[in-house]
């Protein structure tokens, strides 16, 4: 066990993870059927707030002394089932590009298996610089892209913007995951 493992405890009962949970309880299903009512722009809000809780719920963790094991799990667990739960809402609903969506997936479906076969190796780790640069693309991407379809907001040039953006993240995800996935496989030193 790692030192920096032992600082953080085994709490679930605290202010961070419980935003972690109401992000996925309250701000997915809520984005997915402002979008499907056509209320993008509204959606879009809901969006915002999906990804700007994920930097609320970090910061409130180190600032209130509530960094938690469970939390450093449950964080990087409420991103990634929220950004498909959403994504394949918004792609069923013609507003996300299925490319981003489906590359998310395997990817994410890939570490899954892998961390699963290395559970120790994933335990000691961390999120690196490239995941965080990831995520800050896609949570501020995906709401800018779901904007362009809001009846007050010009489609272009913010769509094509978007879409390249949205390509941007993808390449950072997978990038990421690769780098994940040879931390999970490196053999352990004896």
């Amino acid at each position: 066990m790692g030192q920096e493992q032992r600082k953080a405890p085994m709490r679930w009962a605290t202010l961070p993870n419980a935003i972690s949970v109401a992000r996925l309880l309250v701000f997915v299903p809520l984005t997915i059927w402002l979008a499907a009512e056509g209320r993008e722009l509204a959606a879009t809000l809901s969006l915002a707030a999906f990804g700007a809780t994920d930097w609320i719920d970090g910061f409130l963790a180190r600032r209130l002394g509530q960094v938690s094991r469970v939390g450093e799990i449950l964080d990087p667990v409420a991103d990634r089932l929220g950004i498909i739960i959403i994504g394949l809402g918004l792609a069923l609903l013609g507003y996300f590009p299925w490319f981003v969506l489906i590359t998310i997936f395997l990817c994410d479906a890939a570490l899954l298996v892998i961390g699963l076969t290395r559970l120790e190796r994933v335990r000691e780790g961390r999120v690196n610089l490239l995941g965080k640069a990831r995520s800050a693309f896609i949570m501020v991407a995906m709401p800018l892209h779901l904007l362009s379809y809001a009846a007050q907001v010009p489609a272009e040039p913010l769509r094509g913007i978007t879409w390249w953006m949205l390509l941007i993240g993808t390449v950072l995800h997978v990038a990421a995951g690769a780098v994940y996935a040879v931390r999970y496989l490196r053999r352990q030193a004896p």
